[in-house]
């Protein structure tokens, strides 16, 4: 155990090194109810799940942490892919599961003494209404962005009504973190329940945007290494929808923005990077349904939107994009142990979509080639099952998403490139030696230089396996069946270049 806690702790400093991360959202944090243990009436355990991107297949693990989630939840790690802290939108745990200095009473309001049973035992209630990004300004401050709940003027009625953001510094406290400030009112109006950022054009500072309930309003602000702007604006566009129960996605690549709201619809817009502004309205309805997840493809090219029942799919690239949708996806009856219905999806770091089923079951559905249309995106209901039950998936942005070169707004100089090159060099590949397959891991690619490719060349130095490597995902996994016996050279390439290369062998 002494051993352990020592590993722990060595892996927790490190995690406080000044460098660029690439894995942070490399460990996803779940559960229910995480003091239970098992439960025989319904037959399982209770507790969080851990799925830990690291390794490829994800390994998934229950553990008894003391932080119970609901479906407010989000995770952030180090360069490496070590948990750095987690939080379920009550209170904030460090990489060693101690509650952080400062940070009780997050989004305390008349929301929690109604919902929950205590501020420890219970995890917040808004899906996917926290997110956590690195201070531009301070690589070891973090500011955590989270919706809050308000009563609203009919009586009991919560609805979000602010958005809040509270700043961690992890150099502080001896490098156990400690809260700065907490709570503090961004926006305050009737808005989307969830909260999602996309990476400025520079690469470097943040846009937010939320919606303005029952109008067709957003509002927008920046976060840059002067901190969060206090200076809103508000961008009227497209049609107003009434409801809040709402959820948004931005493109991995950022160039387009969708926003479901319950019992309204869907709407998609262009982004623009450098001035945050959206274009290009599109608007369809789906007045029956309120239990929603949107989510893009890693090549940004297929949206799919999740409603209880039905998994829909939409082509950007189509002509006409809201006649190009088509039924992926249909409930099939499945009780996991309640109704394993679609609720929030997440992109992840494998290139797969992980959707939630809103309730506190013990699977979660999977869009395994969410970068091929129609059927081909393979669809699998309940495909993974989970050690503990799981509310809702957690919530992160596109954080390898980089500058846009040669754009007017890639304008930062004096960024230490020569420890991103570095950092860069590094590939893994596994199994080595491979029979069937292997897998690539390419997570500390650095996004700002452009985009890259993949080639694998035997041993006479023909090309036998080349693509493009999606942007959002840090691993790829290669077909090797086909393969004659042999060393095989694996590289990454940019603009023709060689950025990383590793060998491995066939066997």
């Amino acid at each position: 155990m002494r051993a352990r806690k020592c590993f722990l702790w060595l892996v927790f400093v490190a995690a406080c090194i000044n460098v660029k991360a690439q894995k942070e959202d490399y460990m996803w944090l779940s559960g229910h109810y995480s003091y239970g243990g098992f439960d025989p009436g319904w037959g399982f355990y209770f507790g969080t799940t851990v799925l830990n991107f690291n390794n490829s297949p994800r390994s998934i693990t229950r553990d008894s942490l003391a932080m119970n989630f609901d479906k407010t939840t989000t995770s952030y790690c180090n360069a490496d892919g070590n948990l750095l802290f987690y939080t379920n939108g009550i209170y904030i745990a460090n990489g060693l599961n101690e509650k952080i200095e400062n940070s009780d009473s997050m989004n305390w309001g008349p929301v929690i003494p109604y919902y929950l049973s205590g501020i420890d035992t219970e995890g917040y209630r808004t899906p996917q209404g926290i997110l956590a990004i690195a201070n531009p300004a301070n690589a070891n401050q973090f500011y955590l962005i989270h919706s809050y709940l308000d009563t609203l003027s009919n009586n009991n009625f919560f609805g979000c009504m602010n958005i809040l953001t509270t700043l961690l510094d992890m150099n502080e406290n001896a490098q156990h973190g400690r809260v700065i400030y907490k709570n503090q009112s961004q926006i305050r109006d009737s808005i989307n329940w969830d909260v999602k950022t996309c990476k400025h054009a520079n690469g470097r500072d943040w846009w937010l945007l939320t919606k303005q309930n029952v109008t067709n309003c957003y509002y927008k602000t920046l976060i840059s290494s002067n901190g969060i702007s206090t200076a809103l604006t508000k961008q009227c566009i497209g049609g107003g929808q009434f409801g809040n129960v709402s959820n948004s996605c931005y493109s991995p690549d950022g160039t387009k923005y969708a926003v479901f709201v319950g019992y309204g619809g869907l709407d998609i817009f262009d982004f623009d990077r450098c001035s945050g502004e959206l274009s290009n309205p599109l608007h369809t309805s789906f007045p029956l349904s309120s239990a929603m997840g949107v989510a893009f493809s890693p090549n940004s090219r297929f949206l799919y939107l999740s409603l209880y029942h039905v998994l829909y799919q939409f082509d950007m690239q189509a002509a006409d994009v809201l006649a190009s949708k088509d039924t992926v996806g249909v409930f099939d009856g499945t009780k996991a142990p309640f109704d394993a219905i679609f609720h929030t999806a997440q992109l992840a770091p494998d290139g797969k979509i992980y959707i939630s089923c809103g309730n506190a079951d013990t699977v979660y559905h999977i869009i395994e080639r969410p970068d091929e249309k129609g059927d081909s995106c393979l669809f699998r209901q309940h495909s993974l099952s989970l050690p503990s039950p799981s509310l809702g998936v957690p919530n992160f942005p596109n954080y390898r998403l980089g500058a846009l070169t040669s754009s007017p707004c890639d304008t930062l100089t004096g960024l230490n490139e020569v420890e991103r090159t570095e950092k860069e060099k590094i590939l893994k590949i596994y199994p080595n030696p491979a029979t069937d397959f292997v897998t690539i891991d390419y997570g500390f690619t650095n996004w700002s230089k452009g985009e890259i490719s993949l080639e694998i060349t035997n041993e006479l130095g023909q090309i036998v396996h080349q693509q493009k490597l999606p942007m959002y995902s840090g691993f790829q996994k290669i077909e090797t069946s086909s393969f004659a016996t042999g060393l095989y050279t694996t590289y990454i390439k940019r603009n023709n270049q060689i950025v990383a290369t590793t060998k491995f062998a066939k066997q």
